[in-house]
């Protein structure tokens, strides 16, 4: 045997000892971290509750044959291993960072745009649109008081010029227009595209950067504008402003990313206004129009108005008399606050939490004497949400 058919055979030996080692290691990492996981998830306590999702986590679901044949057990400890899945906020954080160090521009319908916005798409359902709107024109006929329509436009139209080239959107200016035609001529609409627009391009956040509500900055101008637009006079007040840090929202939940900064919250205060807050069915009474319980929590922008829910009655002593009755999301969270300087008594109604109960909603109007009834809905809300049948 020669030197050269020496030495061939010793690279092929060494060759295949290097290559079993490294498929042995590979072999040892992927057990370690399939094991590891499994292992850390059973002597891990499960979580009632995240807040990066802000919403109660799936429990160990008990077995019985009853649910395993009907397939529900299945389904439930699928949920189960998914929700309490170890590290999970934190897999995703890095799912999310690998997207972007990949140059990708959206996560789960979120698009990571200019300036550390990140901005939910928008895509139109003409259906469930004119399905809502033909709920609110039918319920606007009967009512006899005036009805002022609030619609905001969300940040994909507003800071359009902050999206991605390859971002895809319908057209939501489109959108509005089209709820512009239909809408019933006793219903005066209100579009505060052009005041949002100009307060972002001045360098004010109309938006937050991190959550798809708009800011108190946002809420604020619009209420001017709305104020003036209708003929009424703004409180004229000198709020004091708090500013609290490290807040995250709901877009950052869908796609966490260590590039994203968080926002601040400005919480406006009237130092003279006095305020008393009801909230019907939860039988809560409070003195304020904020929860600052939620500042300390991830939830920040539940600190407006604590929250939603089905009906709230605010008394104040602002200088106006009229009775208001608002229909909200809560986008209207962050306007309230304004509007209750301006109006003595105000009753929001959530038609997401209000299925009736013991009044239908016109019937409200009558039973608390309602001089103006104010819609505040968000564009997306409209073209989504499915519950305007509550009107009816």
């Amino acid at each position: 045997m020669d030197e050269k058919t020496i030495r061939t055979e010793n690279v092929a030996e060494s060759g295949g000892s290097g290559g079993k080692a490294a498929n042995i290691i590979m072999l040892s990492v992927f057990l370690i971290f399939i094991f590891g996981f499994s292992l850390a998830a059973i002597i891990t306590k499960d979580r009632e509750f995240s807040e990066m999702e802000n919403r109660n986590l799936a429990q160990k679901p008990e077995f019985s044959f009853k649910n395993l044949t009907e397939g529900k057990f299945t389904g439930d400890i699928e949920s189960y291993i998914s929700d309490q899945m170890f590290l999970k906020d934190a897999l995703v954080s890095l799912k999310t960072d690998c997207d972007r160090a990949a140059l990708k521009t959206s996560m789960n319908g979120i698009y990571f745009s200019d300036d550390g916005y990140l901005i939910q798409q928008y895509t139109q359902d003409m259906e469930q649109i004119n399905e809502n709107i033909g709920y609110i024109n039918d319920w606007a006929e009967k009512t006899d008081c005036p009805i002022d329509f609030i619609l905001v436009p969300d940040a994909v139209s507003v800071l359009s010029d902050k999206l991605p080239a390859s971002a895809v959107n319908d057209d939501q200016m489109g959108s509005m227009a089209a709820i512009a035609k239909s809408l019933s001529p006793k219903i005066t609409l209100y579009n505060p595209f052009q005041e949002l627009k100009q307060l972002s391009d001045s360098g004010t956040q109309a938006y937050y950067k991190t959550d798809h509500h708009w800011t108190s900055e946002g809420a604020k101008a619009v209420y001017d504008w709305y104020m003036r637009s209708s003929g009424q006079a703004s409180a004229d007040i000198d709020y004091g402003i708090e500013t609290v840090s490290s807040f995250y929202g709901t877009l950052y939940s869908k796609a966490p990313s260590a590039f994203v900064k968080p926002d601040e919250i400005h919480i406006y205060d009237n130092p003279d206004g006095e305020y008393t807050v009801e909230r019907i069915n939860e039988g809560t009474v409070s003195d304020s129009l904020y929860d600052r319980t939620f500042l300390d929590k991830k939830d920040k922008y539940s600190a407006f108005m604590g929250g939603n829910f089905a009906q709230v009655k605010i008394s104040s002593n602002a200088a106006g008399d009229e009775k208001v009755l608002i229909l909200k999301d809560s986008y209207a969270n962050a306007i309230v606050p304004f509007l209750a300087d301006s109006y003595s008594e105000i009753t929001m109604i959530d038609l997401r939490y209000y299925h009736f109960a013991e009044n239908t909603v016109s019937e409200l109007i009558d039973k608390y004497d309602i001089d103006r009834v104010i819609l505040i809905y968000n564009m997306d809300f409209i073209n989504s949400d499915q519950n305007f049948i509550w009107l009816s």
